[in-house]
């Protein structure tokens, strides 16, 4: 007898699947279900900035259970939140990947350090192609984004048509890259959208960001305002356009452009295998930096998002090999933070401020543009595609719940705002969500995966907060006594005295109340519980504290 679930996903009716990207930005990973067959959409990574956990991924439990069913995964972009799950989930799906040749050189060079490269079948795609995948037909629809060939998706069914949009925006000057191709979109509205799936990054911004090709005047300004400056830019990686925009400022204000990242240099690698960038010549490598004058060096970093181990991040403290900035020097965050990021990106500024470094931010100057879209920008989708049901995705709950206000405001009938693992039928009289699948968070543990509000963690995090104390006891004849303590994360080096009182404390009242023990049940079990116990009642009172105690009883 089949379950619940499986019966009503698969009644008649087109289902959307929510996996991962509803409930934090990042890890991406939608399904679309129609009469059992499956296609996916993206399989993105999260970051966390937890201690032990930086890359999270959607559990994939209910594409297991029907890894029959998938007939393909389309790929909207190459960023890590659409990509970066992909060499840790793949292998439980193992179906043909869909994606635009930049997307696809991304993801190969991704899985090589996973032993995957052979194994998947990347296929690529051209725009306007019909893709067929059991009972869905795909077209990819080029939009404007931060990275190349990103694409909208039109998934076409017997049961209606959805525009999926991936992460896009309008920018009439992409100055790399594809504009949105409003025309094919409003050919599908005239048709007849079923549903718009659409990113809710931006919902809080009323106005759209100005054009990239703005973005570019703009640095190349600012950087020729510091000319006696060491000037360094950060940016993400993969916006291929703003590092041209950085080589631009480079040579109009008679600079050399030097980079610093490995993802830089890969990014750099793959663009030019890809057909971009291929009219620049090679960036120098960051050991340049110190053997040019300053007011002759631009350079460019990744880190603006306050990654630990990036660049910036170690320029900022000062343990960078290379690259050693001082009093004067000019760092330009040409990014927006990522909610999330805050503290990370403030912890950078608040470094680079101590060394007497000017920071300069999109706050003080036009030098970042979106790639996702605002208020003003959605509204203009809607009266291209004008769906039937709108479902917002790409955010945290307050953005999808924006993000629905503004569907309501301008007149779409049937808004739903899911949640990671519902179920929501599209095509219905009324289309609303109709059931719950397993969905969750795993975080990459080593070469693991594991839930992040699983036993691993919880441990973990007592260890971190409360710290661990191991000790030894002996068992002889009816007695039991303390042989050897040690201690992890609790006592200074230099707080030999309390080590000693409580030592001594612990040891007194493992003898006052085991000696006797042998008259009761003195097997090892007990004796372990009771010495646990006593420790961390003696921590508790000298310390407030109760760390993770490991008792080890010989003599049995």
């Amino acid at each position: 007898m089949k379950k619940k679930s499986e019966k009503k996903l698969e009644r008649d009716g087109l289902n959307f699947i929510s996996v991962g990207g509803c409930s934090e930005i990042g890890m991406n990973l939608y399904a679309y279900v129609l009469d059992d067959q499956w296609i996916l959409v993206d399989m993105g990574l999260g970051f966390d900035n937890a201690l032990g956990r930086e890359l999270l991924v959607p559990s994939p439990e209910i594409l297991i259970k029907n890894k029959s069913k998938i007939k393909a995964l389309f790929i909207t972009h190459s960023h890590e939140d659409h990509i970066g799950a992909i060499p840790y989930i793949w292998s439980m799906v193992e179906c043909p990947i869909y994606g635009r040749p930049f997307a696809i050189e991304m993801m190969r060079d991704k899985v090589k350090q996973f032993s995957l490269g052979n194994d998947i079948p990347f296929i690529k795609v051209s725009v306007g192609a019909q893709i067929s995948a059991g009972n869905f037909v795909v077209e990819y629809i080029p939009v404007a984004h931060s990275t190349p060939e990103s694409s909208a998706l039109a998934i076409k069914t017997p049961k209606g048509i959805v525009i999926h949009t991936g992460d896009w925006r309008l920018d009439d000057e992409p100055v790399l890259g594809s504009k949105t191709d409003e025309k094919r979109l409003k050919e599908y509205g005239d048709s007849g959208v079923t549903a718009l799936v659409c990113d809710s990054t931006n919902v809080f911004r009323d106005e759209k960001f100005g054009s990239e090709k703005e973005v570019r005047k703009n640095l190349i300004q600012v950087v020729k305002k510091h000319k006696k400056n060491r000037v360094l830019i950060t940016c993400f990686a993969s916006n291929l356009a703003r590092l041209e925009s950085c080589y631009m400022a480079a040579k109009e204000s008679g600079r050399q452009m030097v980079v610093a990242g490995r993802s830089l240099k890969k990014i750099e690698k793959i663009a030019k295998l890809s057909g971009y960038l291929t009219t620049l010549p090679a960036f120098l490598d960051e050991k340049r930096a110190n053997s040019l004058n300053p007011a002759n060096l631009l350079l460019v970093c990744t880190g603006s998002q306050g990654e630990h181990n990036s660049a910036l991040a170690k320029i900022a403290h000062g343990t960078h090999q290379n690259i050693k900035l001082q009093e004067g020097d000019v760092v330009i965050f040409s990014s927006r933070v990522i909610p999330g990021n805050e503290k990370s990106v403030l912890e950078i500024q608040n470094a680079l401020t101590e060394k007497g470094v000017k920071i300069i931010m999109d706050t003080d100057y036009e030098i970042h543009a979106s790639g996702h879209p605002s208020k003003e920008e959605l509204v203009h989708l809607y009266d291209l595609v004008q769906p039937q049901v709108l479902v917002p995705i790409h955010g945290e709950s307050i953005q999808l719940h924006r993000h629905a206000e503004i569907g309501r405001e301008y007149g779409i009938k049937n808004v739903i705002v899911p949640y990671d693992g519902c179920v929501i039928n599209l095509s219905q009289q009324t289309p609303q969500i109709v059931d719950k699948v397993p969905a969750g968070i795993l975080a990459v543990d080593g070469n693991k995966l594991i839930p992040i509000d699983g036993m691993v963690y919880k441990q973990r995090e007592t260890l971190s907060s409360c710290g661990a104390v191991s000790a030894c006891v002996r068992h002889n004849k009816g007695t039991v006594k303390l042989i050897d303590m040690q201690y992890f994360g609790i006592f200074e080096n230099s707080e030999q005295t309390e080590i000693q009182d409580i030592k001594n404390d612990i040891a007194s009242e493992i003898k006052l109340s085991l000696e006797n023990i042998s008259r009761g049940n003195a097997d090892e079990k007990n004796i372990k519980a009771s010495v646990e116990r006593i420790i961390r009642v003696a921590f508790m009172d000298a310390r407030g504290k109760k760390p993770v105690v490991f008792v080890h009883v010989i003599g049995f």
